[in-house]
């Protein structure tokens, strides 16, 4: 049976690399994002609810994976300027959005672990917590929530045959974060690197590979895990 992976926030970072990745491998991806209108398998992400229950539609009532991008912009928050205000909108999207995506496809990832498959909710997440990032608490403090809450989704989960990991990201690529005209500066891409012990950025393409590892559900024995792809440094 073919499998199929709802993807959010599918027009940033990795997440087109990861849709390009799956569809490769054989899996129907429906793909959200806020900017896209519904047609064919892309679907205009809403609330987490509504975005799940039109896949659902799509698919005829199957879910084998889910994999929760939560993007956000990460301006520097300074420590002097940490209050709910500023806080707030990373932990909604990141954080409280990400979990509400969890509840909403829990039940059909059940059942179709119930049905034989290997379901799976993957998280898109970040390596920059577990190394520190300064300038960035706000930021950093809603990845870490999504990062620990991984493990006790994973225990909640396990018995109904749904893995729950995290592919937590650092150093990757994008034109988003790292442009390539901005890394034509030798002086800029120098001190960069620096920082990384492989001496290179991450590619897309091995970020799409480790959550197609878990997506695909070739590794339905591991769950729990916040697994880093950083170059290193964590």
């Amino acid at each position: 049976m073919i499998r199929t992976i709802l993807i959010t926030d599918a027009a940033h970072f990795v997440a087109p690399a990861v849709i390009a990745r799956l569809r490769a491998g054989g899996a129907r991806v429906i793909a959200a994002d806020e900017a896209t209108p519904d047609a064919g398998d892309t679907l205009k992400q809403t609330t987490p609810q509504e975005t799940v229950a039109k896949a659902l539609t799509l698919s005829g009532g199957r879910l084998d994976a889910i994999v929760i991008a939560g993007t956000y912009p990460a301006p520097k928050t300074p420590a002097e300027a940490l209050n709910a205000e500023t806080t707030r909108p990373f932990f909604e999207k990141i954080a409280i959005e990400s979990l509400a995506y969890v509840a909403a496809a829990t039940p059909a990832l059940k059942a179709a672990a119930a049905a034989g498959g290997n379901a799976a909710i993957v998280f898109l997440s970040s390596a920059g917590p577990l190394q520190g990032i300064p300038g960035f608490a706000a930021y950093a403090a809603a990845r870490s929530a999504v990062n620990g809450a991984v493990k006790s989704l994973a225990l909640e989960l396990a018995p109904f045959g749904v893995a729950v990991n995290a592919c937590a990201f650092n150093y990757i690529q994008t034109e988003a974060y790292y442009p390539r005209a901005w890394l034509e500066d030798d002086a800029k891409r120098t001190k960069l690197l620096a920082r990384v012990p492989m001496a290179r950025l991450g590619d897309p393409a091995e970020a799409a590979e480790m959550v197609a590892l878990f997506a695909e559900g070739r590794a339905g024995f591991a769950t729990g895990q916040v697994l880093s792809m950083s170059g290193g440094t964590s």
